[in-house]
């Protein structure tokens, strides 16, 4: 939809922003689930025909998520109204373009819009989510909160897109390092278990010397060695510097004056572990409270711990691998202040919602879900009660819906009767979404669903 004279953002701060939108590797590429589900679900929350996600650059607005907006995959950014949204500070609503001359006349025959921008953490606009009809509509305060939900919760997906494409590069390198790990770590178990024959291995080890010197220094993980008991650090590469901030002076300096022996240290408890037991200890997504400057700081990492002998001049070490996870953490966080919202989105568009257990039947519910069945919030609701209140003729019709969403991985979607228990009869539209177990077979399905008007036959 267009519109007359945009406003424009000082040259400085544009340069900034397509900084900023381009690190995301969003622009002109194909349309994606996780986007299409969002704009979807914010076209089933407001009930109206059209959404569109976008993306602004210096000249083109593109669409990376279009429902009901035709086939078009971007507009000319001059002259589009979702420039204007791109720069306003809060949700841009006109509930009647036909009543503002400047708009009256877009082509599309758009009556109402609704946008709000869409905002990295450090203030750069990078695109807006709308919804639109094609008829005048009253759009409260609430509605609008619940819009710029959406819209943060676009931004927590396009970071965690981020993050995925990042992971990707990052899991490849790491495979590989762990493989060339793996084969050190048991030429070094030989040592161990072959320690009569010292004098050969170490012969066997410097030719090793060369190569591991250089994997160690260059691996994109933190390594480092302690010698035991002393628990002084002996070597330590670039990444775990880099992940411990601190400098090279780490070298001759004990674990404890790195990583404190605070409670909750379970790093510590590990060395501790292996270093009695002389096995191996590894553990994923532990918090590690390092020094940083003066204060204390906490990381999320994954380590592992290995007995080691001799290395140098030091008879007994201990080998541990760290890999700095604290961004994956924060993005499941994230992800979990996400549904949050998500949750507040849809009580806010009375949506119910509900997970089901296929074997048991068991289902967990909003209350919205049970109202819409005529059942209280606190009343015990199963797939049974469900379908007892679904009209007889259309449960057959909706058994054959869902097992064709699960054959095909696909979204279920109904409009049905129920009759609830006072003995009124009400109209349902339903969606769901299968989802399948390690052995691909069809575990639980998701399933949102609303009272509406009855359709037009």
């Amino acid at each position: 939809m267009e519109m007359r004279n945009p406003s424009q953002l000082p040259s400085d701060t544009e340069q900034s922003r397509i900084l900023a939108l381009k690190h995301y590797k969003i622009l002109d590429t194909p349309p994606e689930k996780g986007f299409d589900d969002l704009a979807q679900l914010a076209c089933n929350i407001f009930n109206l025909p059209v959404c569109l996600i976008t993306f602004i650059d210096e000249d083109t607005v593109f669409f990376k998520a279009n429902i009901g907006f035709g086939n078009e995959t971007s507009e000319p950014r001059q002259g589009s109204i979702c420039a204007q949204t791109l720069m306003a500070d809060k949700v841009m609503v006109m509930e009647d373009i036909s009543q503002i001359p400047h708009f009256a006349d877009n082509t599309q025959q758009i009556r109402f819009y609704a946008g709000a921008p869409i905002i990295s953490a450090k203030g750069h606009r990078l695109g807006t989510i709308c919804v639109m009809d094609y008829k005048a509509v009253v759009f409260n305060e609430r509605h609008q909160e619940v819009l710029s939900g959406l819209a943060k919760i676009v931004l927590d997906h396009l970071d965690l897109r981020l993050i995925g494409l990042e992971d990707e590069v990052l899991r490849k390198n790491n495979n590989e390092l762990r493989n060339e790990n793996e084969k050190i770590i048991a030429r070094n178990h030989n040592l161990v278990e072959y320690q009569e024959q010292v004098t050969e291995a170490n012969n066997h080890l410097e030719h090793l010397q060369d190569s591991f010197s250089m994997l160690f220094h260059l691996a994109p993980i933190g390594i480092g060695v302690l010698s035991t008991p002393d628990r002084v650090i002996r070597q330590a590469n670039s990444a775990l510097i880099k992940i411990l901030e601190c400098n090279e002076d780490i070298i001759a300096q004990t674990i404890e004056n790195l990583i404190p022996d605070v409670e909750g240290q379970k790093f510590l408890n590990l060395i501790n572990e292996v270093q009695k037991s002389g096995k191996s200890a590894q553990a994923s997504e532990i918090k590690l409270r390092v020094v940083k400057g003066s204060q204390l700081s906490d990381i999320y990492v994954n380590v592992s711990i290995q007995s080691v002998g001799r290395l140098g001049d030091h008879d007994h070490n201990i080998m541990f691998l760290v890999t700095d996870i604290t961004e994956l953490v924060q993005a499941k966080q994230l992800t979990e202040e996400a549904n949050v919202v998500l949750k507040s989105a849809l009580e806010a568009g009375s949506v119910g919602y509900t997970v089901v257990e296929f074997a048991t039947g068991r289902m967990e519910s909003n209350a919205q879900l049970k109202s819409n069945y005529g059942f209280e919030a606190d009343e015990p609701f199963d797939y049974t009660d469900l379908f007892e209140a679904m009209l007889p003729k259309y449960r057959m019709q909706i058994k054959q819906a869902v097992q064709k969403a699960i054959e095909t991985n696909g979204i279920y979607s109904a409009e049905y009767e129920v009759k609830w228990r006072d003995g009124s009869i009400h109209w349902i539209r339903a969606y769901g979404k299968p989802k399948y177990d390690s052995y691909g077979r069809a575990s639980h399905i998701i399933g949102l669903n609303k009272i509406i008007e009855q359709p037009d036959k």
